[in-house]
């Protein structure tokens, strides 16, 4: 009886290539070593928004005045705001309001988090989705010729789905976002495909032993 190890050495090399390349679809191309939270996400955000106020007063003017209205939701980044100040070489003074140094008022009105559209990294690879993390509202500084200014700050990164579990906090509502379904598209093509994939490696096999 024909047996796989009796087929000659030519045949052999087809098949393991054809099969080498209908996996090779499975290997991610995606390399992430340290996914941040949404958290942490955040707390960067509000450390590019610090870096944007630094930037705007004078580097000779070493204290500031902080007020900082971040409400019931947002006052877990007063101290990463504060630290980030002082990283920048400015020293927070506290009132009262009546020294003669730059004063520095931040709102925080809003932060949240949207999901784009899941996709999959090759036919049978691992969903990933596009994270939107985005912090918004005003501030005003002594050095501010326009008065108040708005700020939105927005992070555009990509995860992979099975991860969001560990990325969302339950604590903090702001950091979870609407997670969308998987496009019809390609949870109907996957199943066709593997049933096409093992159809085709059959036929070869078989072809090769009737010869």
């Amino acid at each position: 009886m024909t047996n796989y190890f009796s087929i000659p050495n030519v045949k052999k090399k087809i098949i393991f290539r054809f099969i080498s390349l209908l996996l090779v679809f499975n290997f991610s191309t995606f390399s992430q070593i340290s996914i941040p939270t949404n958290l942490d996400v955040f707390y960067s955000l509000t450390d590019s928004l610090v870096d944007q106020i630094n930037s705007e007063i004078p580097s000779s003017e070493k204290k500031i005045l902080l007020t900082l209205n971040l409400g019931q939701s947002y006052s877990l980044f007063s101290n990463s705001i504060k630290e980030r100040f002082r990283q920048g070489g400015k020293e927070i003074i506290e009132p009262p309001d009546e020294l003669k140094i730059p004063h520095v008022d931040i709102v925080m009105e809003g932060a949240g988090v949207e999901y784009g559209e899941m996709f999959r990294d090759g036919w049978f690879g691992t969903h990933y989705i596009q994270r939107y993390s985005t912090i918004f509202g005003n501030y005003l500084h002594t050095f501010s010729e326009s008065g108040k200014k708005e700020f939105e700050i927005t992070r555009k990164d990509t995860v992979k789905v099975d991860d969001l579990k560990f990325l969302e906090n339950d604590s903090f509502p702001f950091t979870k976002g609407t997670i969308p379904s998987e496009p019809f598209l390609s949870g109907f093509a996957e199943p066709l495909i593997a049933i096409g994939t093992a159809a085709a490696v059959i036929v070869i096999f078989f072809t090769v032993r009737s010869e």
